[in-house]
């Protein structure tokens, strides 16, 4: 008979000896995951046990045996390490961020300064699972360099029951899906209390029904991290289950969770009494934030709609990361009209007057990235390619201007240094370059002391980081089948992977655009290299594919068929269950890093940051931030298939690009090795990835052009439309009823050009131009003419014609062109706006030709 006894769970924290407290206030905060001295401690304290528990400090402390704790309390050694960690913790928690004005003057933020950021998943360690991938590694890496650099900001996320799967490779070789649930006490997060010191719990309404949820916090160095939780005894299993799975596929689920996520941010920020500046919205999944600010704002505060919405895009950044329109969020208009309705009509809205604001051209779905550029002064892509490829794709919400004018700027991303540089080489770091650059990794100068580190420090701390990796893998294959279901199985796993041999590291979310098999294009050709006897060659590859992406699993497949149908087990190996723990081991021991995707697909891609930053050399497509970095002296590039629209052609042309560069260049130049077993050549060019990438993609820059580009011109503006009773924000309005009220009716009169014949000039020669236009009685103080000038298709020049005279409704003016350069250029001569409360009319813009 079935036992039928119920049992009510609690939890016991465990009891530290008094004189090893601090421990627990170090393992509460995310700092003691990226602080190598933090993590030689924990480490200290039970080395197995730490790395079973995934490098997660407060599930040791809970697992620590009583008789170890004894002996830690009464060891004066590692007394005096714990106090001298916690002393740095405590430092660190005091650093005062500041910034530098225009005139290059240190000024602190102001007190009323602060930055929202929505996310909908943080990487922040391997032991929370709240992230699927790179926009979640990126994430976290944002959070960590906020802290670092003193910047005032709170994030904002979801928690997950059980967060993004565990993948394991089944006898068949193909990908599974383990979900495994959170035990969220043993990890480093608490829940927020209310006043009364119960547990924080509150609802939002949606469709007359209330959806509860719980607040959680995270805190990452200096910054707090909140999260939503609906899996409460409060809730309908339906809305329990919002937050159990990250990018759950069904459609209905995934815009609850959003809504969920974006008005339920809303309330905690109202429950917890702050009042961010700016807010910045990571990719289109928190778009919905801007409906509940929308609704706060007009029936709250007494904004009409144009006063509101002109308040959110000033104050508010908006993050795109994907390079493919079908890729980014988007709902079908009746499920969104179903869920949102009411919202919109409390602010005086119908749903189909509102979805005009998040509709693009040629589709008719409810795209949140349109919302969010339509409500975001500030927007930007990932990379300089990225923002190209950006313009072009979400050009048709300002279809009048010309689409290199697409407000969308390039951020480039970056990567947080202290949490993916190996500690052997931070040993180097700290000894070469000082430790300043902890909290000034922007600061160009100190890179140049990468060089004078010697070449056989910086060769043996790469050497035995590559052997811990290789002892990493060998120890992951114990339990996997991937290598049991070869025949000799487990015997053969200290044959896996040779230190001295070349490896090449790949490693990132299997989908078919990243090309994860393109090197087996040519199979008999890579057999060659992988099995040459005097400079052998060996891969290793990491990466989970998405549950529905069929094709995506059939990719890691290939690759596990290849190596055993080959026999190159040894030499050609995956790793399962790609996550930050196993990203950290690869990107700090491999010496190349392959990426090959299908450009212009990769938005940025991060993880060769990482690899460069600890020497590693990118052999890579020239997409996302590679073309930025890549100079020649610090790794390689991917070239062939440049401007090829045949994938099949491509795929020949870059595989056959792979080997011959492997071949005649990588290879040899690996195993050109000086009497002491050193490449010589081959550090140098290490020294220069780990300058050159150190200096340029790291997130404390990244940090700091958001800080000066966004963050700081947003709060400023907020401050400009507030003052006296928000009058500027009255006079904007007003403007743009006038406006709106004449726009239709402004025209072109003439448009006189004194030129040559045939329009070929010489460089330096002048056009001079008259223009009439007719503005309908609308004062001349509004309108702006201009010169657009375009040398190229990306170069542009804007020309502004003067005012000359005005009777009645007919205004002329005149200006002149000074042509320079050479080639096929043109012009166009246009109307718009002037700015006004820096305000930019995209909207407004009327063209001659």
């Amino acid at each position: 008979m079935k036992e039928r006894l119920k049992f009510i769970d609690f939890y016991v924290k465990p009891t530290l000896p008094e004189n090893l407290k601090k421990l627990e206030e170090l393992s509460q905060n995310l700092w003691s995951t990226w602080n190598p001295e933090a993590y030689q401690l924990f480490n200290r304290i039970d080395p197995k046990l730490f790395r079973k528990y995934n490098h997660n400090p407060v599930k040791l402390l809970q697992q620590v045996s009583k008789e170890r704790l004894a002996q830690l309390s009464g060891d004066k050694g590692f007394l005096y390490e714990m106090n001298s960690v916690y002393n740095k913790f405590q430092n660190y928690l005091k650093f005062v961020g500041h910034y530098s004005d225009t005139k290059n003057k240190r000024r602190e933020f102001a007190n009323d300064f602060q930055v929202a950021y929505f996310s909908m998943e943080y990487g922040l360690h391997e032991s929370l699972p709240i992230y699927s991938g790179g926009l979640g590694v990126l994430s976290g890496d944002h959070l960590k360099a906020a802290s670092d650099l003193g910047i005032p900001l709170i994030a904002f996320g979801l928690l997950y029951r059980y967060g993004y799967f565990s993948q394991k490779i089944n006898l068949n070789d193909m990908q599974e899906e383990i979900y495994e649930e959170n035990e969220w006490f043993s990890k480093p997060i608490k829940k927020l209390q209310d006043d009364n010191g119960k547990d924080l719990i509150f609802a939002i309404k949606l469709r007359d029904e209330e959806i509860f949820m719980q607040a959680w916090k995270i805190e990452v160095g200096k910054i707090p991290l909140y999260l939503l939780d609906t899996n409460i005894p409060q809730n309908k299993n339906k809305y329990r289950n919002i937050t159990d799975y990250l990018y759950v596929a069904d459609k209905e689920m995934r815009i609850l969770q959003e809504i969920v996520f974006a008005f339920g941010s809303i309330k905690l920020i109202k429950i917890l009494k702050l009042n961010p500046t700016v807010y910045h919205l990571n990719e289109g999944h928190s778009a919905f934030l801007i409906i509940e600010r929308l609704k706060n704002l007009i029936a709250d505060s007494g904004f009409n709609f144009e006063q509101a919405s002109e308040i959110i895009r000033k104050s508010t950044v908006f993050t795109t990361h994907t390079p493919v329109t079908a890729g980014n969020e988007k709902f079908d208009p009746k499920l969104a009209e179903f869920y949102l309705t009411s919202e919109i009509q409390s602010f005086g809205h119908s749903f189909e007057n509102f979805r005009k604001l998040a509709k693009i051209e040629g589709y008719e779905g409810f795209s949140l990235p349109a919302l969010a550029i339509r409500f975001s002064k500030y927007v930007n892509g990932v990379s300089q390619l990225h923002c190209k490829v950006s313009k072009k794709m979400w050009h048709s919400i300002y279809p009048q201007i010309y689409r290199e004018e697409m407000p969308i700027k390039a951020i480039t991303n970056g990567v947080h240094l202290q949490s993916w540089i190996s500690h052997r080489m931070t040993s180097l770091f700290d000894r070469y370059m000082g430790s300043d650059y902890r909290h000034h990794a922007d600061a160009k100068a100190i890179w140049e002391n990468i060089f004078s580190i010697p070449d056989n420090e910086i060769w043996e701390a790469h050497q035995e980081r590559k052997e811990q990796m290789i002892s990493f893998i060998r120890d992951r294959f114990q339990e996997s089948l991937i290598h049991k279901s070869g025949g000799e199985g487990i015997k053969r796993i200290n044959e896996i992977l040779n230190h001295n041999y070349l490896t090449i590291g790949f490693a990132r979310r299997f989908a078919p655009y990243k090309r994860a098999t393109l090197i087996l294009e040519d199979k008999e050709r890579l057999l060659k290299i992988l099995n040459n006897e005097e400079q052998p060659v060996q891969f290793i590859f990491a990466g989970k594919a998405h549950p529905a992406d069929e094709k995506g699993k059939e990719m890691i497949k290939q690759l596990i068929d290849f190596a055993r149908d080959n026999k190159v087990e040894d030499r050609f190996v995956f790793v399962e269950n790609y996550d930050m723990n196993v990203a950290r081991h690869l990107v700090q021991g491999v010496d190349v890093w392959l990426n090959n995707p299908k450009k212009p697909l990769e938005a940025s891609g991060t993880s060769g940051m990482k690899a460069g930053m600890n020497g590693v050399l990118n052999f890579s497509v020239p997409d996302g931030w590679w073309p930025e970095c890549f100079n020649g002296e610090n790794g390689w590039s991917i070239i062939s298939g440049e401007n090829i629209t045949d994938d099949e052609i491509r795929n020949k042309l870059e595989a056959n690009e792979i080997y011959e560069k492997l071949e005649n260049e990588i290879i040899p130049l690996f195993y050109q090795q000086n009497q002491n077993g050193i490449p010589e050549n081959w550090v140098k060019m290490m020294k220069r990835a780990i300058y050159d990438v150190g200096k340029n993609f790291n997130m404390h820059r990244v940090l700091k052009e958001y800080l000066n580009e966004f963050y700081l011109p947003g709060a400023q503006e907020v401050t400009y439309i507030s003052k006296d009773d928000f009058a500027n924000l009255k006079k904007l309005e007003q403007t743009k009823t006038e406006l709106a009220k004449h726009w239709q009716k402004i025209k072109f009169l003439d448009v006189s050009i004194d030129s040559p014949e045939n329009m070929v000039l010489q460089s330096g020669e002048v056009l001079n131009l008259t223009v009439k236009i007719d503005i309908d009685g609308l004062s001349e103080e509004y309108v702006q003419v201009e010169i657009f000038y375009r040398q190229n298709e990306e170069n542009f020049l804007i020309v502004p014609l003067e005012f000359v005279h005005k009777k009645n409704n007919v205004v002329e003016y005149k200006g002149s062109l000074t042509v320079s350069g050479s080639g096929k250029q043109s012009f166009n001569v246009r109307i718009k706006p002037k700015n006004c409360c820096y305000k930019e009319f995209y909207e407004y813009v009327k063209w001659f030709y």
